[in-house]
């Protein structure tokens, strides 16, 4: 008698019913995807804020651009025996210069924020009104300045911007518009204070303080926004005033 053939096995349980997972055309799960994405935002995020913030050596080397840009321009004064103005553009970030051989004249009066330094006292303008009246040139004229290749012209990297310029003849720190630093054939400059900054309106940054001399034509270079002082640029004998 043949043996009966073995039992075919026993068929397995259906396996439960799910969503099978979602995959992109690519080959990622939906999951994966939104990984990688917010990896990469965060990436982006961390990298945007390194470039963006200028490091303390690229602060030292741009403040030295602009204390070699003053140092030239008193040498030039000298050199050529002409007046110099160097103008900065607070909000351009941007420094140029100009000479003239006309008397460049710094009046005692305090000026103000956007005037322009040529602009006349109301003596001058008076002195020159009569001078009209009576059919004479004016006294007073504003200086004819010209551009030299010799003169410092610099534009600050990104990132780097001027923060401030002080004189004497200002009211206050200018901290838009324009503002001009002189220099005369005799070895003397306008006393003056430039402060440089990678700070942005929030949050921290680096800040220098340049300060010009006005009888060497040396630049000094302070950590921080240095405060001008009550007496910066007069005479001592002013000072004990």
């Amino acid at each position: 008698m043949r043996p009966a053939p073995p039992a075919p096995p026993a068929p397995r349980p259906p396996r439960a019913a799910g969503p099978a997972p979602r995959r992109a055309p690519g080959g990622f799960t939906l999951l994966e995807l939104l990984v990688v994405v917010a990896i990469g935002g965060l990436l982006v995020g961390v990298l945007s804020s390194t470039f963006g913030q200028v490091s303390a050596a690229e602060m030292r080397a741009q403040s030295n651009a602009v204390a070699g840009a003053l140092r030239r321009c008193f040498t030039y004064a000298v050199a050529h025996g002409k007046y110099v103005r160097l103008t900065l553009d607070l909000e351009g970030g941007a420094l140029s210069a100009a000479a003239t051989s006309d008397p460049l004249l710094i009046t005692r009066e305090k000026r103000d924020e956007g005037e322009s330094p040529d602009a006349l006292t109301e003596e001058q303008e008076r002195l020159n009104e009569r001078a009209q009246e009576e059919g004479r040139p004016p006294v007073f004229a504003p200086p004819k300045l010209s551009e030299d290749p010799d003169l410092p012209a610099l534009r600050l990297d990104k990132g780097v911007r001027l923060a401030g310029v002080f004189t004497p003849s200002q009211e206050d720190v200018f901290r838009a518009g324009k503002a001009h630093i002189h220099f005369f054939p005799n070895g003397f400059a306008e006393p003056a204070m430039v402060y440089l900054t990678n700070r942005r309106e929030e949050g921290e940054g680096i800040t220098f303080t340049l300060t010009l001399s006005p009888l060497t034509g040396k630049v000094t270079r302070a950590p921080g926004e240095v405060d001008p002082g009550r007496y910066f640029g007069r005479a001592v004998k002013e000072e004990n005033e």
